[in-house]
């Protein structure tokens, strides 16, 4: 058997292996570059993939640009925007004249204006100017129309304010498959939460990794002991659930008394001990997010290769937090100081990790704390592995 045969053999068997006697992912499937580009193509390029949020896009003419994992190992850009109609669309961030990318960043315009030549987009993508060339015929002398020129095109949806896209032609139905997680995260109306911070970094470990430690609840007691420890282990009051092969999640009850992670007094949504716990929600493949009753966080990843991971990460407060901050300003800056020493605290590990699968390893068993690794490692396994 092949190299590249056995990485299928040991995925698919992986893939079939009850929680109980679940290990980590065999070493090649982080490292093995025949992995990665099947992950372009039988998951990127089929999936649904999250690449915002409703409320970066509040008013008509709104845009964002981001990258996607396109199928032949790339990197795909993409232009978010709200349109004349207001409903939020998704195109190729490329003019289709020469290939110019249209625009970079965030920001608010009423025409696509291509900065090479001016070809002009209005915000459906229809093209609508184009100078100088009406002097321009085809073949069969017929004139150049801006009417036969659009943007490309992709499908958009929502979900709980967030916005998904995917170049899957028959794509799934998203709504469908996240229905297990709505009806766990659909009572925090998260929707309406508030943008405040958006960074994009880049970290020297397979995307996997990543994904994998931000759904870990065994590391947070010895990890994360100054930043999300830093007022008491929270290890046992943690409650693993059984992911599905679509989605997974945790939660963390905190105490009435915290000074995070509880509603504010004026949530008229959470009730019960719902005021007090936060939500360790996975999306795959690409989207992981902690919800809490008074902000959100949640990392977009895309792979740059087996061994770098591109991580776009957000944040977002609830209005009645935010409203009710004598300094609105310097809450945010705390709550980015908690969050980056968490991401401090992370990268070491994770990074680590990655360069010690360059070795031979024993795994040992997952413990329950683990039990959402086991779920998106079992989706990874068994859809690469055509399982």
């Amino acid at each position: 058997m092949s190299s590249s045969s056995a990485i299928w053999s040991d995925l698919a068997e992986h893939a079939r292996l009850p929680f109980e006697e679940a290990r980590m992912l065999p070493s090649a499937a982080y490292t093995s570059t025949d992995v990665l580009a099947r992950e372009h193509q039988h998951i990127f390029a089929q999936e649904w993939i999250c690449v915002g949020r409703t409320a970066d896009l509040p008013e008509r003419g709104d845009y964002l640009t981001a990258l996607i994992p396109s199928a032949d190992g790339d990197q795909r850009s993409i232009i978010l925007l709200r349109g004349d109609d207001g409903v939020i669309c998704a195109f190729d961030n490329i003019c289709v004249h020469r290939g110019s990318p249209l625009l970079h960043g965030c920001g608010n315009e009423a025409r696509i204006t291509c900065p090479y030549h001016a070809w002009v987009y209005r915000l459906d993508g229809q093209l609508i100017g184009a100078p100088f060339m009406n002097r321009t015929v085809d073949s069969a002398g017929n004139s150049f129309d801006p009417v036969d020129h659009r943007l490309t095109s992709l499908r958009v949806e929502q979900w709980e304010g967030f916005l998904f896209v995917t170049q899957n032609p028959d794509p799934p139905d998203l709504q469908a498959r996240l229905a297990g997680l709505t009806e766990v995260v659909g009572r925090y109306q998260m929707a309406a939460y508030v943008p405040v911070f958006r960074q994009v970094d880049v970290w020297d470990t397979n995307w996997k990794l990543l994904y994998e430690n931000f759904m870990d609840a065994y590391h947070v007691f010895k990890v994360h002991k100054n930043s999300f420890g830093k007022d008491g282990d929270s290890t046992l009051d943690t409650t693993m659930s059984a992911g599905t092969h679509h989605h997974a999640h945790h939660v963390v009850v905190h105490q009435a008394d915290a000074g995070s992670g509880v509603a504010h007094p004026s949530n008229t949504s959470l009730t019960d001990d719902w005021r007090r716990t936060i939500v360790l929600g996975a999306a795959f493949p690409t989207h992981v997010m902690q919800l809490q009753p008074d902000w959100l966080w949640y990392l977009q990843l895309s792979p740059l290769g087996v061994d770098r991971v591109r991580i776009c990460w957000d944040v977002s407060v609830a209005p009645e937090v935010l409203a009710d901050q004598a300094d609105p300003d310097a809450y945010v800056a705390d709550l980015l100081d908690l969050l980056n020493m968490v991401n401090s605290e992370d990268r070491p590990i994770v990074e680590g990790v990655f360069r010690a699968l360059r070795s031979d390893m024993i795994r040992g068993p997952l413990s329950y704390l683990e039990r959402n690794v086991y779920d998106f490692d079992r989706y990874i396994a068994k859809t690469i592995a055509n399982e």
